[in-house]
C-alpha cells in the first residue's frame, strides 16, 4: 500500500492549492481547494409545515440495521427528484444521518473536535451540540468521525474516534455518562475506529479489535464494562451485528484475517474461521443473514463474496462450510442488501444482482461509485460517492434505473442517508440537506 502512496507523493506536496481525495479504488481524486463550507449560505425553502414523523431512522443502516427502509406514511414518486427543503454547512466525516421526530442528528468534525449535532428537521437550525476534543485524519479516507450514533429510548450512544463512548440525552444534549473503551496500548485501525454501537438487551456492543479482547459489551445504564470477548486480533471496520442462525443468536465479529460468532450474552466464542482479504485483510462490509443457517461475507480487493453455511457436529459444536463463492460481488465498503431472495450490491462501483441461494449473477447495471444502498419495497436507493441519487427497480429480471440526478455537491459522500415518512436527509462532509420526497 505504501508503494501506491509514493507514486502520488508529488501531488500531495501541493496541498496548499489542491485537494487530493482518495476514492474507493485507491485512486486519488485531485481538485482545486474549495472555500470552507462553514462560510457557505444556508438554503431554506418556504415549505409548508412538516408532517408528523411516525417512524425513525435511529441507527447505522436504519431501524433494522440492514439497509431496509420502513414503510412510508406517504406516497413517493421515485421517478422525480425530491423537493429541497433546506441545505446547511456540515463538518467532515463519514458518519451516517439519524432522523427521529422533528430532529436530525449528525456526528461531524468541527475544528479539533468531533461534534454531535441535533438540528431542527424544519430548517436545519441547531438545537444543541455536544463535542469531544478529538480528530481522526488519514490520507486514504480523510478527516472526521466514521462511527454512527445509536438512538434508543431518548438516549444517543455515541462512539468518538478516540474510543470514548458517551451516553447523551437526545432532547437536551446533556452528557449522562462516558467511558473509555480502548486501552492505552490500543492499536488503532489504519483508517480509524469505524464501528457503530449495537444496542442489544441493555448492552452496548463494540467490535473494536484488541490483542486481548476484540469485542466488548458495556452496560446501557452506566457504561461499565459488562463482558469482553476471548476472541482477539487487530481491529477492522465492521460494526457488531446479531444474526439468528440455527435458532440461536450469533454475534458476528471480525478481526484481521478471521471471522467469529460469539455468544452475545457472555462474549464467549461459539466458532471462528479464517477469512483472508488481499492487500489490507480488513473486513469492511457487514455480514448478511441469507437463511436460517447461512450468511454472506463480501469484500473488495479481488476477494468477492462467499456464502457460509452453519451446522452442528456430532459433539454439538458449530461447523462452518462455504456453500458458494462469487467474484461478481466485490463489495469493498458499500453494504449489499437482501431483497426477496436476491442480493443487490456494488461490486467495486458496479451495481449487480445475485441469487442469494446460489451466488448466480442475474444482471450487471450501471456504475454508481462507492455509494450507500437502501431498499424500500420494490426499489433500491443509491446515494453515490459523488452525491448522485439514483433509484433502481429491485427485481432480478433485469436492470432498470428509474431515476438518477445530482442531489448533493460532488464532494466525497460516504455518509449513509435517512428516509422517514417521505423526508430524505443526506450529507457529504460539507453540507447537510433535507428533501421532501412525498408526492406533491
Amino acid at each position: 500500500m505504501r508503494n501506491h502512496l509514493l507514486i502520488f507523493l508529488p501531488l500531495i506536496v501541493f496541498n496548499g492549492c489542491v485537494n487530493v481525495e482518495w476514492r474507493g479504488g485507491m485512486i486519488p481524486h485531485v481538485e482545486l481547494k474549495k472555500e470552507d463550507p462553514s462560510n457557505s449560505q444556508h438554503i431554506v425553502s418556504n415549505s409548508a409545515s412538516l408532517r408528523e414523523i411516525s417512524t425513525q431512522w435511529n441507527q447505522y443502516r436504519g431501524p433494522t440495521r440492514d439497509g431496509h427502509i420502513p414503510n412510508q406514511s406517504v406516497a413517493i414518486n421515485w421517478t422525480e427528484k425530491p423537493h429541497t427543503l433546506w441545505k446547511v454547512p456540515a463538518g467532515a466525516g463519514h458518519s451516517s444521518v439519524l432522523l427521529a421526530g422533528q430532529t436530525v442528528y449528525t456526528l461531524e468534525q468541527t475544528g479539533d473536535r468531533e461534534t454531535l449535532f441535533a438540528r431542527n428537521l424544519a430548517n436545519g437550525k441547531e438545537k444543541w451540540k455536544f463535542a469531544q476534543q478529538t480528530k481522526w485524519d488519514d490520507m486514504m479516507s480523510g478527516i472526521g468521525p466514521r462511527s454512527t450514533p445509536t438512538l434508543l429510548d431518548g438516549k444517543l450512544y455515541t462512539l468518538f474516534s478516540n474510543g470514548v463512548l458517551c451516553c447523551i440525552h437526545a432532547k437536551s444534549g446533556k452528557l449522562e455518562w462516558k467511558t473509555k473503551t480502548v486501552d492505552a496500548n490500543y492499536e488503532f485501525p489504519e483508517w480509524g475506529i469505524s464501528c457503530s454501537p449495537l444496542v442489544w438487551n441493555k448492552l452496548i456492543i463494540l467490535n473494536l479489535g484488541g490483542e486481548k479482547s476484540a469485542v466488548r459489551a458495556y452496560s446501557i445504564n452506566d457504561g461499565k464494562l459488562f463482558w469482553e470477548s476471548d476472541f482477539s486480533g487487530k481491529g477492522v471496520y465492521i460494526s457488531s451485528s446479531i444474526l439468528n442462525l440455527l435458532g440461536d443468536n450469533h454475534l458476528l465479529a471480525a478481526v484481521e484475517g478471521k471471522v467469529a460468532g460469539l455468544n452475545p450474552n457472555t462474549g464467549k466464542t461459539l466458532w471462528e474461521k479464517p477469512w483472508k482479504i488481499f492487500l489490507n485483510n480488513a473486513l469492511i462490509t457487514q455480514p448478511i443473514a441469507l437463511s436460517k443457517n447461512s450468511f454472506l461475507l463480501a469484500a473488495g480487493y479481488g476477494k468477492g463474496a462467499e456464502c457460509w453455511t452453519i451446522s452442528r457436529g456430532v459433539n454439538e459444536e458449530y461447523l462452518i462450510e462455504t456453500t458458494w463463492k462469487s467474484k461478481n460481488l466485490k463489495a469493498k465498503f458499500s453494504n449489499p442488501v437482501l431483497k426477496d431472495g436476491y442480493l443487490y450490491g456494488l461490486s467495486e462501483n458496479l451495481l449487480v444482482c445475485l441469487e442469494a441461494s446460489s451466488g448466480v449473477l442475474k444482471w450487471r447495471g450501471n456504475k454508481y461509485g462507492y455509494g450507500r444502498i437502501l431498499t424500500s419495497r420494490d426499489k433500491l436507493l443509491i446515494l453515490g460517492s459523488s452525491g448522485i441519487l439514483s433509484v433502481v427497480d429491485a427485481t432480478p429480471d433485469k436492470f432498470s434505473e428509474v431515476f438518477s440526478e445530482q442531489l448533493l455537491g460532488d464532494s466525497r459522500c460516504w455518509n449513509g442517508p435517512a428516509l422517514a415518512d417521505g423526508y430524505f436527509v443526506a450529507m457529504n462532509g460539507e453540507e447537510l440537506a433535507c428533501f421532501d420526497w412525498a408526492v406533491r
